[in-house]
């Protein structure tokens, strides 16, 4: 199958096909050209079915194996530029296949000219250490979860249903009501060195309520108050963070996640600044651990000893003077607050959909990770844009959204991790690869898990670029949602419950599409329009096809812009946009070929570029010994005409 999406009519020739922006049928395309030595592999190019004549914008997915292996670009006596995208459809995490791209002129000489992009070299200096902690945390974060899983399997917990009356209180004091500022509670806590949860024997943790707000209740571990007060949040720092977990993060989260269960019945959600969670971060590490939610309190206690049963946050506190582990500043600790409550509170509510209110299983009907961590970082985003007084699909730039030493805050506190990632995802990775993005773990290793290390920020880059697209392109228009601009928490919702069946993963979109946004649309050609965006956004004529458009962000503008800042000087920021292409020069002798590795669901990108007249060009895409590249990598091309 061919597809042919919207933009100004083209022409593709050769076989029949339904048109989703005009098109018509071509004469038949002229013979195909002469052998050619070996370039790729292989000596001689397969009959070419396709000819694709596309105008400025308009853009092509070839799905039908003789299509990929062969296609032909018409041509022009007008430069024509093309990306060209090779994708692995395939859904299955931890895959990859090598192959191969062949690009001619069909008045070349015989004589391929193997073409390998060089190296690319990370740029000197370094980004503020905090940011690399912050960026770093959540590539550990999968260790907690996987040993939590584990811990939760061996003891068999149990989750509680709904709110349950009776249940052990979390608090020394009426269990039915929030606590009150100066309240002093006790929690448990059993994760250990290592990251390991222990479901036995947990940590007591005796804390004072510092700041008691209407959905959130802010506790300080007693531990920390043999230290100076100058090393300690004030009371007008407690009250700060506070205000805004109650009027942002849970606002915010709540539209776009659904509502707490509140299993303890006690009307609010606990933030618990412990001594414990800056122990597991040893002095002089580099990768903090900022924070978490754990399953385990979801679960009855009679089945996990260390259950709090009832919902909590665990965070990291200021600690400069290494008392009890890595040092944290006092405004390190400010704003891994505000993010990291955002992050994992959607991780809390996603849980609670499907299992807690869902009634489903704690260990099988969970989201994925790779979708579950999409949100979660998108959770940070809509707090963000909320904190700073903006919108959603308002094409911001990073000028736009730091106009304010307000929205400055917000940005550093919200946004710029999410674009590191993002920005890694990419660039292949820091150092950056030749493969660009097509090297990223995007649905995960060989399990499905957060791969973990420096892969897992690529990875949750993919995550959550795919979800503020899906966003963007599908979630309900219109005025009156929870941020300006749009009414996409109605889509969020149920992608994150899964439906009453609980899907996940590529099904819960291709489901919450249908369901929600009327749409009937396959992984295979939301993935092509998806990787299509990060190349297209901003940069084709303004009747080209919206859906390869990103309408919160201006990722153009926003990265050159990143680039020029004082975070320039470290990757993935040194470039104008992270995303490069291999470039092909387009002449009436272009004869090369490059060799390429692509992951499942990612796409290698090629830059087609011509200076003055174009030839007729003929690409093939083949594995390293010029056959079809297996039917397990599920490839498919899109071509894009961006001249």
């Amino acid at each position: 199958m061919l597809r042919l999406c919207r933009g100004l009519s083209g022409v593709v020739s050769g076989l029949a096909l339904a048109a989703c922006g005009g098109g018509t049928t071509d004469p038949p395309p002229p013979p195909p050209p002469p052998p050619l030595a070996t370039g790729c592999g292989g000596t001689a190019t397969p009959s070419v079915s396709v000819t694709l004549d596309l105008t400025p914008g308009q853009h092509v997915t070839l799905d039908n194996a003789a299509d990929v292996r062969a296609f032909r670009l018409a041509g022009s006596e007008a430069p024509r530029d093309y990306e060209v995208i090779v994708q692995s459809a395939s859904q299955a995490p931890g895959q990859s296949v090598n192959g191969c791209i062949r690009v001619r002129a069909e008045r070349a000489s015989g004589n391929v000219t193997p073409s390998r992009p060089p190296r690319l070299a990370s740029g000197g200096g370094e980004l503020s250490r905090d940011l690399r902690r912050r960026a770093s945390w959540f590539a550990r974060e999968r260790v907690l979860r996987e040993q939590e899983q584990r811990e939760l399997a061996a003891v068999g917990a149990q989750p509680i249903r709904a709110r349950t009356p009776g249940l052990d209180p979390l608090k020394l004091a009426d269990a039915l009501r929030p606590p009150d500022l100066g309240d002093t509670l006790s929690f448990r806590v059993g994760v250990g060195a290592n990251l390991v949860v222990n479901c036995r024997n947990p940590t007591t943790v005796t804390g004072e309520v510092r700041y008691a707000g209407e959905y959130f209740t802010i506790v300080e571990d007693l531990q920390f108050h043999s230290q100076p007060d100058s090393d300690r949040f004030s009371e007008a720092e407690f009250e700060a963070i506070g205000r805004q977990l109650d009027e942002v993060v849970y606002p915010m989260d709540v539209a776009y996640f659904g509502e707490p269960a509140d299993i303890d019945n006690n009307g609010t959600v606990f933030a618990l600044i412990t001594a414990e969670v800056n122990k597991l971060t040893p002095a002089g590490e580099e990768s903090v651990v900022a924070g978490f939610f754990l399953a385990r309190d979801l679960t009855t206690r009679s089945s996990c000893e260390a259950s709090n049963e009832g919902e909590i946050f665990y965070l990291v506190g200021p600690d400069p003077d290494e008392d009890y582990g890595s040092d944290i500043s006092i405004s390190f600790a400010n704003a891994l607050a505000r993010s990291t409550v955002a992050h994992e509170f959607a991780h809390l509510l996603n849980t609670q959909q499907r299992v807690t209110l869902g009634g489903g299983n704690i260990f099988g009907d969970r989201e994925v990770a790779w979708l579950d961590e999409g949100m979660a970082h998108l959770a940070e985003e809509i707090a963000g844009l909320r904190a700073a007084g903006l919108g959603t699909r308002s094409n911001l730039d990073l000028d736009m959204i730091t106009t304010s030493e307000e929205q400055l805050t917000a940005y550093n506190h919200f946004h710029v991790v999410n674009q590191i990632r993002l920005g890694r995802f990419l660039r292949g990775g820091c150092p950056p690869d030749p493969n660009g993005p097509a090297v990223a773990p995007a649905l995960g290793d060989a399990s499905g898990e957060d791969p973990g290390g420096v892969e897992s920020l690529s990875f949750r880059g993919f995550a959550y670029g795919f979800v503020r697209w899906l966003g963007d392109q599908f979630g309900a228009s219109g005025s009156g949602g929870a941020l300006p601009g749009s009414r996409e928490e109605e889509l969020f919702r149920y992608l994150t419950s899964g439906g009453p069946a609980h899907f996940k993963g590529v099904t819960n979109v291709e489901r919450t599409l249908r369901t929600v946004a009327g749409v009937e649309m396959e992984w295979e050609e939301l993935l092509s329009l998806y990787l299509t965006s990060l190349i297209a956004d901003d940069r084709v004529s303004a009747d080209a096809d919206p859906r390869t458009q990103w309408t919160t962000w201006n990722l153009p503008a926003l990265y050159r812009q990143l680039s020029e800042s004082n975070l320039g000087d470290r990757c993935p920021f040194t470039r104008n946009f992270p995303l490069t292409p291999s470039r092909v020069n387009v002449h009436v002798s272009t004869n090369s070929s490059t060799e390429f590795t692509v992951n499942s669901s990612t796409g290698r990108y090629f830059s087609l570029v011509s200076s003055g007249a174009t030839p007729g060009l003929v690409v093939e895409v083949m594995d390293p010994a010029g056959s079809n590249l297996p039917g397990r990598a599920q490839t498919q091309v899109t071509v894009l005409r961006t001249r």
